[in-house]
């Protein structure tokens, strides 16, 4: 029965970032209220609208180009000149090295703000609007000029939208030397300057819509609603930003609904996310207090660097909704007092997973009567009380494969709970390891074993890894762990890696550069160099190496460590009459699991 309840079985967390399906129409009131129902950001072609779709594709270097799905422009600024006004334009993935004119009244949109990018290669401004009415959306837009009035997006027009964009890395960001623009939702990052205005444009949507993010702003947010309490100053006037983002805009989203939000608290209210929905949060510091009322899984972009801060008052995180999961955060500085944790438990068969619990008060505290939860592989340290303490009446939870390290007095304290158990968890430098004062399980059996002890004094005389005497747990050692471990638990990760070959896919490369792809679409035809791109993955032990092989070769052309995994294969067959080729690439985890990813590819010279 224990074995049901093994880390392996809840550590199979894959997040799928899926891509809000929702298009944007022309206009600015229109985009405003998709703004206001939170769908705007990346997006899937439109299949069909009101109005005329022009189609733009970097991959389709061979031609033709008619701005149709199917026979799009190569380049942005051809489907500028080839539209009408109260067109839209819609532009797939790809870096498009361009140096574009908006002049007439369309709405261009880009796939996604991370894969849609416009470079300017450092030459001038990268998008200049000289026309009234037109929008802005979805692009990364980098790269400008180093002149002085040179930009990433410069406007001498009025009535223009520029939302959800990555501005980054130009002189200024955006230079306005026009009135009546609105400037929204973008992130603002490595500008030399981010922006000038001075005229009279909108910066922010009234309470309680937002800003812009801006790299280097930095301030409270008391309120804890996502906006910067100080205003961003623009240069060039008396223009601000009066609700400046305390994050990039897109780091929380509700994957289910596509919809985007400024705050996690925001995004489990929401009156559209419902029980099983996923939160998925990226990297950054979120000070908030989190309140979990649906069964919702709320997942953290990676444990180190997603972290969620009380500032020393309250608790941290509150669940009190049965079957949620819980994974991927640093959860730290609850308030003060012996009742605040940095998550407070109060509700059945959740799953806590994966994260790191630190510098509270309590880590975690069980509430009356909370059962069937599962706690395994998180790591529990520098509480100043409890690493975990269970309240009365508590069952059946099962704490496995954490780490409790230095917490100020228990690593795990149990009050009058039983049928707990707990086992494969490391106790090391708390004041005291455990407190039991009613009756749990310690260990799951031999040769399974129990926890490893930094105080246990017992010897291993048959070396099977397991201690020759029980370790007794205070106060009265009347629970034991009677097969405790000599050395640290590192866990059993038996699952293998995710691998998969992402380039090249089916199409002629020559020298590296994919061509016809819509054309030649059941094969791989390379002529020269080409670069096989792989990407693993292992949620458990993660990625040690990457190996690459040819055809029946009994030794890899090469081993990478290193993300991203790539080998570039350089050597032809010429004058081999083989030119049918098996690329094959194999993963190997940290725990010794592995598979692979192969694919047939004709190469020449």
């Amino acid at each position: 029965m224990k074995n049901n309840y093994r880390i392996t079985n809840f550590l199979r967390i894959v997040v799928v970032i899926f891509v809000a399906s929702t298009f944007l129409t022309s206009g600015s009131a229109t985009f405003l209220k998709q703004l206001k129902e939170g769908h705007f950001g990346n997006s899937t072609p439109p299949s069909s609208t009101g109005i005329n779709i022009i189609y733009v594709d970097d991959d389709n270097i061979e031609g033709p180009w008619e701005g149709s799905k199917d026979y799009p422009y190569q380049y942005i600024q051809d489907g500028i000149d080839n539209a009408n006004n109260d067109e839209k334009i819609y532009v797939f993935n790809g870096t498009y090295y361009e140096n574009i004119v908006i002049f007439k009244q369309i709405t261009i949109e880009g796939e996604s703000k991370q894969h849609t990018v416009i470079d300017g290669m450092q030459q001038g401004t990268v998008v200049k609007i000289t026309v009234n009415q037109s929008t802005l959306s979805g692009f990364t837009i980098k790269n400008s000029g180093s002149n002085p009035n040179n930009a990433g997006i410069s406007i001498n027009s009025e009535e223009n939208l520029i939302i959800y964009n990555n501005i980054v890395n130009n002189n200024y960001g955006i230079r306005l030397d026009s009135s009546n623009n609105k400037i929204l939702y973008n992130n603002f990052i490595d500008n030399l300057k981010h922006a000038y205005d001075e005229c009279h444009n909108i910066w922010n949507e009234p309470c309680p819509g937002g800003g812009n993010f801006w790299e280097g702003h930095f301030g409270e947010d008391d309120n804890e609603d996502g906006i910067i309490d100080t205003s961003y100053n623009i240069t060039g006037g008396s223009n601000k930003d009066f609700r400046p983002l305390l994050h990039l805009y897109g780091s929380v989203k509700n994957l289910d609904t596509g919809k985007i939000f400024l705050t996690i608290n925001y995004a489990i209210k929401d009156f559209k996310t419902t029980d099983g929905h996923t939160i998925f949060v990226k990297n950054d510091v979120y000070f908030e207090h989190i309140h979990i009322c649906k069964a919702l899984n709320v997942l953290g972009e990676n444990k180190q660097e997603t972290v969620i801060d009380a500032r020393e008052f309250g608790n941290t995180i509150k669940i009190s909704k049965d079957e949620v999961t819980f994974s991927g955060f640093t959860i730290r500085n609850a308030g003060g007092d012996i009742y605040y944790a940095g998550i407070l438990l109060d509700s059945d068969k959740v799953n806590i997973t994966n994260n790191i619990i630190e510098k509270n008060y309590n880590g975690m505290i069980f509430c009356y009567s909370s059962n069937d939860n599962i706690i395994s592989g998180n790591i529990i340290r520098n509480n100043d009380w409890n690493g975990i303490y269970m309240n009365k009446f508590c069952k059946r939870n099962i704490i496995i494969e954490n780490n409790f390290e230095n917490n100020n007095y228990a690593g795990i304290g149990i009050t009058d709970a039983s049928q707990n158990e707990v086992y494969h968890n490391n106790f090391l430098g708390n004041r005291l390891n455990a407190y039991d004062d009613s009756n749990n399980i310690w260990d799951d059996g031999y040769p399974s074993g129990g926890n490893y002890w930094d105080d246990y004094k017992g010897k291993d005389k048959n070396k099977d890894g397991i201690g020759d005497i029980p370790y007794p747990i205070p106060p009265d050692g009347v629970n034991k762990d009677r097969y405790p471990l000599i050395q640290p638990y590192i866990g059993e990760d038996t699952i293998p890696p995710i691998v998969k070959i992402i380039s090249p896919k089916n199409g002629l490369y020559i020298m590296n550069h994919r061509l016809l792809p819509r054309l030649i679409t059941l094969r791989i035809i390379i002529l020269g160099r080409i670069e096989i791109k792989v990407e693993a993955s292992d949620l458990q032990s993660g990625i040690d190496n990457v190996a690459f092989y040819l055809d029946n070769n009994r030794f890899p052309e090469i081993v990478d460590y290193d993300e991203p995994y790539i080998w570039t294969w350089k050597r032809g067959s010429i004058l081999n009459i083989q030119y049918w080729h098996i690329v094959r690439a194999v993963a190997y985890d940290n725990a010794g699991n592995y598979d692979s990813d192969a694919i047939l590819v004709r190469k020449f010279f």
